[in-house]
């Protein structure tokens, strides 16, 4: 059977769009919180009562559902910072110094996309631009210690002004999170770690608890327990996007290196089987070479189970024309990360409308912003890249306008405002501007 279901043309990506397997979608997950409560819930329901239990009784709520849930039972739900400190001894020389070189090109990234405070003297208005002040960042335990998810997640938020910035991640079977983990929030110079993962840190997060302090944002992705539970805090607390399975699709014509291009989807299958590794080829001979490669290379990576469950469930190669359907269907998709590995990819860039990143030409790998490139790796998906953007040091400030009239500024407007009033039918609107207006011109 092959690895990647075909598809043709626009009509095509249609109908896999419509076929791929949705996280929303079939039997819904159920749990009791590993024996915690007397009856299953979903996700939602599963989340708002922990939620609601946070709330009224903290921090042994936290700790019990982390002896129900992750098997392990915590003295201190924040890591002590002398543990963070040893952690550096933990990993090698050339991992710290990678994780060193990824925090400063997304720094120097983020600082450059923000937002600056400006004022119009002549129109007598402007916006102030201020940094969020406490945020959570929430780093998914699972199969891999995810220390670039710190990276991608503090840094910006840090290079935003933020002055509060914690880290909440699930404990290992010591109590403790990945010595990598601790290791990049060393690096990343986060303010606290809290080990407590899932359901139960952002319940903490949002509310509050006697170990764990409220934020006001929180971020970061997480499976669908945790989607539920940033879904039932927002409104207490703001989150900067909902995450589902990790995709990328891949663009290749008659010139692409099809080796680099089985490479680049294996990359984003290996993370999760519900992942959607996509190729758009505008051959079939392009996409059968590209099929060949990827069993050649999933034979050799120890990951292959998962890779290959995630092709299985979702992968696909859409068979297009020409180029200009190419970026259509990908403009359809609006995938996470869309390469564009043709011979014409720089000239192809203005032409994306709707991608959380765009990677153009074969030494653009994609795997190169999951950690050092400079944008953050935490991108919209599920299509949402068709209304939402990339975490950025932009999710983490706050922009207030300003209005700062002189009296003939306001003169000027005052009867314009209050004629629109009127036609409300709100006269102490037009009250408001009408009073001031008789006291600055003596009437």
């Amino acid at each position: 059977m092959p690895l990647l279901r075909r598809y043709h043309g626009i009509a095509g990506a249609q109908e896999y769009l419509q076929a791929s397997s949705n996280p929303d979608a079939g039997q819904v997950p159920m749990t009791d919180g590993g024996g915690y409560y007397d009856c299953e819930m979903d996700p939602a329901g599963f989340a708002k009562r922990v939620i609601s239990d946070v709330k009224h009784h903290g921090d042994r709520v936290v700790r019990d559902l982390c002896v129900a849930i992750d098997g392990v039972e915590l003295d201190h739900l924040e890591v002590p910072r002398s543990v963070i400190e040893d952690s550096l001894r933990e990993v090698n020389s050339e991992e710290l110094g990678a994780m060193k070189t990824a925090a400063a090109r997304v720094r120097a990234f983020q600082r450059r996309n923000l937002p600056k405070s400006w004022f119009d003297d002549e129109h007598g208005y402007g916006e102030v631009v201020r940094p969020i002040e406490t945020v959570g960042c929430y780093v998914p335990g699972g199969s891999a210690p995810l220390a670039s998810t710190v990276i991608m997640t503090t840094v910006p938020a840090m290079a935003a002004g933020v002055s509060n910035v914690f880290v909440s991640t699930p404990p290992g079977p010591d109590g403790l999170p990945h010595p990598a983990i601790l290791a990049a929030c060393h690096v990343a110079g986060v303010s606290r770690v809290f080990v407590v993962g899932g359901v139960p840190a952002i319940a903490a997060l949002a509310v509050g608890t006697e170990s764990i302090p409220r934020v006001d944002l929180i971020c970061g992705p997480g499976n669908i327990w945790v989607t539920a539970a940033k879904l039932a805090v927002f409104g207490q607390v703001g989150i900067e996007g909902i995450y589902g399975p990790t995709e990328t699709t891949v663009i290749v014509d008659e010139s692409a290196s099809p080796e680099l291009a089985a490479a680049d989807l294996i990359a984003q299958a290996e993370h999760d089987a519900m992942a959607r590794p996509v190729l758009v080829a505008l051959t079939e001979q392009a996409a059968s070479e590209v099929e060949r490669c990827l069993s050649d290379q999933l034979a050799r990576l120890p990951r292959t189970a998962i890779a290959n469950a995630a092709f299985a469930n979702n992968g696909a190669a859409i068979i297009v024309v020409d180029i200009d359907d190419a970026i259509t269907v990908a403009n359809m998709l609006a995938p996470e990360h869309l390469c564009i590995s043709t011979k014409d990819a720089n000239e192809l860039i203005g032409k994306v409308k709707s991608a959380g990143g765009v990677f153009a030409g074969e030494w653009s790998a994609e795997v190169m912003a999951d950690y050092v490139a400079g944008p953050s790796h935490v991108m919209p998906t599920s299509g949402s890249a068709k209304w939402s953007s990339t975490l950025s040091a932009r999710d983490f400030v706050r922009v207030m306008p300003v209005v700062n009239f002189t009296e003939r500024q306001f003169l000027d407007l005052s009867e314009s405002a209050a004629a629109l009033a009127r036609m409300e039918t709100l006269d102490g609107h037009a009250e408001a501007s009408m009073l001031r207006r008789r006291m600055a011109v003596g009437e």
